[in-house]
């Protein structure tokens, strides 16, 4: 019979269940509405064009952002009644994605509940959008609050965005060198032939001015239009502007391209399951991080959605994947493991020095060089077996058994952790544990850290703090009271750990 692995257990982690893939992956993006008015010009109550929130709203989900919505008073906003794809009118009855958003119960909770602007801390976004519709040339034209908001999140160079009557702010806003804001700047907004059209459509004059008549006087403006009712957006820097209600999703795209561009502002995270878990595990975490951070997750081979036969799978096949994805960021990265993924990351930071910013070792073995992490396990335990695994028929793979599972893992998790964690449990590669990992120069000068667990019954307390006095080249380190699973159990404290390793 082939000699059992002596690990005490290695990682597993959360569950597929409470990590939606991709969402709020990106970090956060600041929707400013108007809120609800009434029209001097036509006595309708007005607010904000679903459109205009609904469209750009989606580009920014697709691409991993969430999404918040402030207005000056916060509280529930207004939408204008023509851009209600269920209105009488029939108006905008062919927006299905702005029906869509008014379906979402979700959607609606958030438009019921808007931030009171002046109640968020800018920080945490990564870009701002300014909606419009009929409301802001009322409610936020001239008003110093949102003016200056605006000023000051552009002058951070992050995406700053206002679109249609939205931008009637850039006519008024300036900077504090006393120029406008737009001086020099390519902008665009609601044309003026786009007005005419809307007050012939309607009997009326709508709106108490024009945008577009005032930016042309503007000393030094740019101001240009696209032909009437297209999707047409401007960058010009960090300023998008988008010109009327169909040009939201376009002015999004260009937020995207500057958010992809402004990426370099930020650390880059790239975060190692471990053992018997997936890419998902980070789920709990994740999403926080990305508010001040890039953050890429690793799903290593034979993991998870990866299909790969986890038969003869080893730590070289991890470490590739590893690497490749190290190697796809444009910076140095901090490169952070959980587990099993000690092993992996060890490896990679030997090979990429140049690449690695600081190592993270989150309840993770820290290899020797020529240590594999069974031995460094039977060291540990004298060669004590332990009765808690089942393999396939060749030894080939190597899964921990069920009835065990989450008491040994994560004993501090709630029930329907615990379930979800028996429910995704899968093999994994017996060849990764026993395979040595060799250390060289660019792993000894590379900074390590070390959260250790205190409560674990996988990895102990005992052989975390063994493996740490063993390498002196950790930096720091710090304690959880919690089982192995440290950011699903405790992901604020966690997060606020991983902050001040800087």
């Amino acid at each position: 019979m082939k000699k059992f692995p002596l690990l005490l257990l290695i990682t597993v982690l959360t569950f597929s269940t409470k990590a939606q893939h991709n969402a709020g992956n990106s970090g956060k993006v600041l929707m400013i509405v108007s809120n609800k008015a009434v029209s001097a010009q036509t006595g309708w109550p007005i607010g904000v064009w679903y459109a205009e929130l609904a469209h750009p709203y989606w580009v920014f989900s697709e691409h991993g952002y969430t999404v918040d919505i402030a207005s000056l008073d916060g509280g529930e906003v207004y939408f204008d009644q023509f851009s209600d794809p269920e209105d009488e009118s029939r108006y905008a009855a062919f927006d299905y994605i702005s029906l869509g958003f008014k379906k979402d119960p979700v959607k609606m909770a958030q438009v019921r509940n808007t931030l009171r602007l002046s109640s968020v801390n800018p920080d945490d976004y990564k870009a701002i959008f300014v909606c419009g519709g009929q409301g802001p040339m009322y409610t936020m034209y001239k008003n110093p609050v949102i003016e200056k908001f605006f000023a000051d999140f552009y002058l951070t160079g992050k995406p700053t965005a206002a679109i249609c009557h939205g931008t009637s702010i850039l006519l008024d806003t300036k900077l504090p060198n006393g120029k406008f804001l737009v001086d020099g700047k390519r902008w665009t907004g609601f044309a003026s032939a786009e007005e005419a059209y809307a007050d012939a459509y309607v009997g009326r004059q709508i709106q108490p001015f024009r945008i577009e008549d005032l930016a042309r006087k503007m000393p030094n403006s740019k101001y240009e239009c696209g032909a009437p009712f297209s999707a047409y957006a401007v960058r010009d820097g960090n300023l998008v502007t988008g010109q009327q209600q169909n040009s939201g999703a376009a002015a999004a795209e260009l937020v995207i391209k500057a958010l992809e561009e402004d990426r370099k502002r930020y650390p880059t995270y790239v975060l190692v399951h471990g053992a018997w878990a997936d890419e998902s595990a980070w789920g709990f975490v994740r999403n926080q991080l990305a508010v001040h951070a890039n953050v890429v997750t690793v799903n290593l081979p034979a993991h998870g959605i990866d299909q790969t036969d986890g038969r003869g799978i080893g730590q070289a096949d991890y470490v590739k994947a590893v690497s490749k994805t190290v190697k796809e960021q444009p910076g140095k990265v901090i490169l952070v493991g959980h587990s099993m993924a000690g092993m992996v990351i060890s490896k990679v930071a030997d090979l990429l020095p140049e690449k690695i910013d600081k190592l993270v070792y989150v309840a993770a073995f820290l290899p020797a060089s020529g240590e594999s992490l069974n031995g460094i396990v039977d060291h540990f335990l004298h060669g004590k077996k332990l009765d808690i695994f089942e393999f396939n028929q060749d030894y080939s793979l190597i899964a921990v058994k069920k009835e065990v599972l989450p008491a040994v893992v994560c004993a501090d998790c709630s029930q329907d952790m615990k379930d979800a964690l028996v429910k995704y449990h899968r093999p994994d590669p017996l060849k990764a544990f026993n395979d040595k990992v060799m250390l060289g120069p660019g792993f000894a000068k590379t900074q390590k850290y070390y959260i250790c667990t205190k409560n674990d019954n996988a990895v102990p307390y005992a052989l975390q703090q063994q493996m740490i006095k063993a390498n002196a080249g950790v930096k720091k380190v710090f304690e959880m009271e919690t089982s192995h699973l440290p950011f699903v159990v405790q992901p604020a404290k966690f997060l606020e750990i991983i902050g001040q390793i800087k």
